[in-house]
């Protein structure tokens, strides 16, 4: 059976239902009445072709029911609600459902167009505030979408991310983001449109996130039947990375001490270990400095000591000894420990007895008595507090240690624009976080040890070394200058990204490793140019091109990816930069 067999099966009448809908193309007729295609039967060239007409079709459909949506809303204008609605409870009412800038409607129409839609009242209305933002406030988008050249999805994520703003904001960002869609996938795209939120608007944001400081805390949920609870922990970015690269470094130590699990299970093994902060601190101090808690022989001021009356008389034996062995005036007796005891008739008695008239009669000591628990008792059996003992050895221990070998290593790149430099107040850019305001990394960098590096001057590349293996420093180079994957549409980003030889590595061959020979690309898009049919060539610094299995070409650089498809023109800049052949 056909692919379009199988829609028409589950259509009843396919022609009643949209032969009173304008069609001009004829798209929804044939596709509800056509032959069809079936997929199993095309050569993968011609999939790959299936497959971009489909999606490109998806992008006429969302789009087209935008700007029919916007339509809509012209038809029922706020002037147009009749005087009577206006004056009963209940009736219609003006609105305005998108942002600054954009006209009222009536209240009505958003029913009616939601039931046409097979929607919410709530959907509907959100689907009207994007299709009026777009067209009121963000023209340049607005225009690339009826053009069909970007998806109404990321038009409409603009929308709605931007409709806080004032309308001569939201131009701004129109201004700056509309040549930028299409070009990057939705991650990266959101990123971009973030941190040009974040310029335009720095100072709300920044009390923005002065209320969200607020909004923090820890939750526990409720036990499963396998007995595992969970926890969430709502605080500042920095506090969470502080803490997890605590839990992470406490789990390698668990590693390197034989813990077989998974690398999850030494992280709630390490978790454990944190609710005992004593434990924590000594396998710090250990991992950090091994020998810190070895025993020393000629010390013994931790050992456990008793108290009360013989640690009176071991103070004494320390300090007149020697007196006492050379003393000939010295009565031997006294030495006995059984005279010091004090049981005989005396105040001693009188006193751990009390006023009692009838002590002529004493009865064996009562083990439930206070007083014998706390004279008698604890003199011959001293009670060892094993978590004192432990607190004090490692205070002693720990005061050996710079404090800041406590704290786990991290590094932080933080990309600041001039313009933030000189205001104070904008955007900053946080590597594996994204866009921030200014005010929250001038926060975050008042709790943490700073160290200054020199600036690195990216546009002289370093000397190129003869090993396959990167140096640090070339690395780190790299990874400033292209942040993310130079993959086309790539949405990978970040330092744990692959460095790949552009041109493949060959054994032998000098000065291989060089900054303008490699290129960052996520594991599976690396595995696919090194392994696959995918291909790769560096037409100049800061721009890739990459050709695909089926020949269509794309082009990458800062500001986007660019397909330019199978055609001549894109073999002809494929064959551009074709690298020379090395000779050995």
């Amino acid at each position: 059976m056909l692919a379009w067999d199988l829609v028409r099966h589950r259509v009843s009448d396919p022609l009643s239902s949209v032969d009173h809908m304008i069609d001009g193309s004829g798209l929804m007729r044939t596709a509800l009445t056509g032959v069809g295609v079936d997929p199993t039967c095309l050569t993968t060239d011609q999939l790959a072709d299936q497959v971009t007409a489909s999606d490109w079709l998806v992008r006429v459909g969302l789009n087209s029911r935008l700007i029919s949506i916007a339509s809509w809303a012209d038809r029922f204008p706020a002037d147009s609600i009749a005087p009577h609605q206006l004056a009963i409870p209940g009736g219609d009412r003006p609105i305005r459902p998108g942002g600054d800038g954009t006209p009222e409607i009536t209240r009505f129409c958003v029913t009616d167009l939601a039931a046409q839609l097979h929607k919410s009242t709530g959907t509907a209305e959100r689907m009207i505030a994007d299709a009026l933002d777009l067209r009121h406030r963000l023209p340049h988008v607005w225009a690339r979408l009826c053009r069909y050249e970007i998806d109404g999805l990321d038009g409409q994520t603009i929308a709605r991310q931007t409709r806080h703003l004032t309308v001569e904001q939201a131009r701004e960002v129109d201004r700056s983001i509309a040549d930028l869609v299409g070009r990057f996938s939705y991650g990266r795209l959101l990123s971009q449109l973030e941190a040009i939120i974040i310029r335009v608007d720095a100072v709300n944001i920044a009390k923005l996130a002065e209320q969200a400081a607020e909004e923090v805390g820890v939750w526990i949920n409720q036990s499963n039947h396998h007995g595992i609870k969970g926890m969430y922990i709502k605080a500042k970015t920095p506090a969470i990375i502080r803490f997890y690269a605590q839990v992470t470094r406490i789990a390698d130590i668990l590693a390197r001490r034989g813990h077989t699990g998974s690398k999850d299970e030494r992280l709630a093994a390490a978790i454990d270990v944190l609710a005992n902060p004593l434990d924590a601190v000594r396998m710090i101090a250990e991992d950090t400095e091994p020998t810190l808690f070895d025993p020393d022989p000629d010390d013994d001021s931790l050992l456990p000591r008793p108290m009360s009356g013989d640690t009176n008389r071991r103070d004494a034996a320390d300090d007149g000894g020697a007196a006492a062995e050379g003393s000939a005036d010295d009565d031997p007796e006294t030495s006995d420990p059984t005279t010091d005891c004090h049981l005989d008739d005396g105040p001693a008695t009188d006193e751990l007895l009390g006023e009692r008239d009838d002590h002529d009669d004493l009865l064996p000591p009562d083990p439930t008595n206070d007083a014998f628990d706390q004279d008698d008792s604890s003199t011959r059996f001293p009670r060892v507090d094993q978590d004192r003992r432990l607190a004090e050895l490692a205070i002693r221990a720990i005061g050996q240690i710079d404090p800041a070998k406590f704290r786990p290593n991290a590094t932080l790149y933080v990309h600041i624009a001039q313009e933030t430099l000189q205001s104070g107040l904008g955007v900053t850019r946080v590597e594996d976080i994204g866009p921030m305001v200014s005010t929250l990394v001038a926060d975050w960098l008042g709790e943490c040890n700073i160290t200054v590096k020199p600036v690195i001057d990216l546009a002289v590349d370093l000397t190129p070394v003869d090993s396959y293996e990167i140096p640090r420093a070339m690395r780190e180079r790299l990874f400033l200058k292209y942040p993310g994957s130079m993959f086309p549409f790539s949405g990978a980003i970040g330092q744990h990204l692959d460095l790949d030889h552009n041109i493949p590595y060959l054994d032998g061959l000098p000065a291989q490793t060089r900054e303008d020979n490699l290129g960052p690309n996520g594991r599976r898009e690396h595995n696919v140019i090194t392994h696959g049919l995918w291909k790769r060539r560096r037409a100049e610094p800061g721009t890739f091109l990459f050709r695909a299995p089926d020949g269509r070409v794309f082009l990458v650089n800062a500001t986007g990816s660019y397909d330019l498809g199978r055609g001549r023109f894109a073999q002809h800049i494929w064959q551009s930069p074709a690298p020379t052949p090395p000779r050995s």
